[in-house]
Formats: structure tokens, sequence, C-alpha cells
């Protein structure tokens, strides 16, 4: 069975944050993935989610998003 990372953005009151959920199993590869520049594996299924709000989109592009993250926070299991 495959691992799951999740990366997602949260609207959090006046903040965005942008979230990563991580098997503890994957920890420290995904840290010494970011250490090196390049995370890939076959271990784990990596998904990106997020609402899209609409003050988040663009006037020009409506199928463009762009915000501000005001956090990054890192959620390990085990």
């Amino acid at each position: 069975m495959n691992k799951q990372i999740e990366i997602y953005i949260k609207k959090s009151g006046d903040r965005n944050l942008l979230m990563f959920h991580v098997p503890g199993e994957l920890k420290e590869q995904l840290i010494e993935g970011i250490r090196n520049g390049r995370f890939e594996t076959e271990a784990a299924n990596i998904n990106f989610e997020m609402f899209v709000l609409p003050q988040w989109q663009s006037k020009d592009n409506p199928n463009h998003v762009r915000l501000k993250v005001s956090e990054i926070t890192a959620g390990y299991e085990g």
C-alpha cells in the first residue's frame, strides 16, 4: 500500500497556511530530499489540494490563483 503525502492550502482566520501531512516513515526521507533540493519516491503518492475562494481568483484569468502564504507547517505521523 502506498503512503500519502498531502500538501494543501488552508484558510485560517486572516492567514493562509501551506500545510504538509507526512507519514512518519517518510519524514527523514522528505527532509533529506528538501535539503538536497529533490524528493521523489515510488513508495508514496504526493497530492496537492486546495479550495479556491473567490477573493483568490485573478480578475484577468479566473483559472489562475495566486495567494500569499502566511506560514508553512508540517505534521509528521509517528
